[in-house]
């Protein structure tokens, strides 16, 4: 990111952009939301630093991240109740809509799952070796977050340990032989992880303001 600091801290017209995901989550889903906040170790002294400047972030417990993301989930899911429905965000996803948080939410209450997906833009090819081929987009769908699921079952799925192909909580829930159902997305949901998505993050809460 080029930036001095991790990048869920970074300043987003004043606030650390952490800050402005979770606010999503708190008008979504009220102040009644228990959230855990996965963190390496070497950022939480950073991260209440930032409280005590910007406020409190909305956080009820903060638990230590892994060596892989399999790994941080893990460590969240054993700060959790054994019931409900549990929501897996990026931090750095800070405009996911209202809409999307509440229907993956309330998806997966009925269903078990839910993840939110939007059709792929681009035109996509496959590589294999030196050559590749077209593969046709209106079959294919972008992964977003939040991921959502039945504590009780996410569980399970996790307890069964850890594999090099889990990508993301969806596919280590699907592993244990559950239904992944799809609920729609947002194209505004993006995730920031490059200087240039930052720049259009900067031009989205502009946007915001002049709503």
């Amino acid at each position: 990111m080029q930036q001095p600091v991790a990048k869920q801290f970074i300043l987003l017209k004043g606030r650390p952009l952490m800050w402005w995901t979770l606010q999503r989550f708190r008008d979504a889903l009220g102040d009644d939301l228990e959230v855990v906040l996965v963190l390496h170790k070497s950022l939480v002294q950073e991260f209440r630093d930032l409280e005590r400047v910007h406020g409190p972030a909305g956080v009820n417990q903060v638990v230590s991240g892994g060596a892989e993301r399999w790994h941080s989930v893990s460590n969240g899911l054993d700060a959790l109740p054994d019931s409900g429905v549990v929501g897996i965000h990026d931090a750095v996803r800070p405009f996911v809509a209202a809409a999307t948080i509440s229907d993956c939410y309330e998806t997966a209450r009925a269903s078990g799952s839910a993840v939110p997906v939007v059709p792929v833009k681009d035109s996509i090819r496959e590589v294999h070796g030196a050559g590749s081929h077209a593969v046709t987009r209106e079959r294919l769908r972008a992964v977003q977050t939040p991921q959502c699921f039945d504590i009780q079952l996410l569980k399970s799925a996790y307890g069964a340990g850890y594999r090099e192909e889990f990508t993301d909580d969806a596919s280590v829930f699907e592993y244990a032989g559950h239904p992944i159902h799809l609920v729609q997305g947002d194209h505004q949901n993006i995730k920031i992880t490059t200087p240039e998505d930052l720049l259009i993050a900067r031009a989205f809460v502009e946007g915001f303001g002049k709503e």
